[in-house]
């Protein structure tokens, strides 16, 4: 059972939220609020596995527990905003407006740690990057690609090793390939996010 708990501001969302995962037989809604108290009160009573919130709450309660999984739930349409919450940490991010599946796959991803950004935020984030992007990413092997998107969940070096049997010393080999073939160092979460999203369409 995946426990959530759900902040907004406005009254109208959070029931929303609320009506389409509480259809859900394995989410449970464990709690709803609509300030910044409330809401670290539900984080402390719960223990949820996944924290949907609207992105004026992120700032604080993000660095406040580091170790929750946040799904972002918003309406700036920043494309510049959402870069910079990507790159403070956040990896899960979605629209007010997306639809239901997507929402509901949102909140499945977010529970297992794993990135997750709608088809709206991919589409704003990826700029005009299009052509470079795709043939950086065509260059890349089937293991830099595997470890570029175990990089792209939050894994360390020692992490990706161990998940797939291989040393440290490999791994970060590889590290410095894919950084040399894509043209970044991972400093900027939303580069890789955009490169990572070029690579799903290509094989679709």
């Amino acid at each position: 059972m995946i426990n959530v708990v759900i902040a907004d501001n406005q009254a109208l969302i959070r029931e929303g939220v609320i009506a389409i995962l509480s259809g859900v037989a394995d989410i449970n809604v464990a709690g709803n609020a609509s300030t910044t108290a409330e809401l670290s009160q539900l984080i402390k009573s719960h223990q949820p596995d996944v924290i949907v919130i609207d992105d004026d709450f992120s700032a604080g309660i993000s660095d406040q527990y580091k170790n929750s999984n946040f799904l972002i739930l918003s309406n700036n349409q920043s494309r510049e905003v959402i870069i910079r919450l990507i790159n403070n940490g956040i990896k899960n991010h979605i629209f007010k407006k997306c639809s239901r599946e997507e929402i509901i796959k949102a909140v499945y991803a977010t529970a297992k740690r794993e990135t997750f950004f709608c088809e709206q935020t991919l589409s704003l984030i990826r700029g005009g990057q299009d052509v470079t992007i795709v043939n950086s990413v065509a260059s890349l092997t089937y293991r830099e690609i595997e470890i570029a998107q175990l990089i792209a969940t939050g894994m360390t070096t020692k992490d990706i090793a161990g998940k797939l049997f291989l040393s440290v010393d490999t791994i970060k080999t590889h590290r410095k390939n894919i950084i040399k073939k894509l043209g970044f160092t991972f400093k900027h979460a939303s580069e890789l996010i955009v490169a990572l999203s070029y690579l799903s369409d290509m094989f679709i």
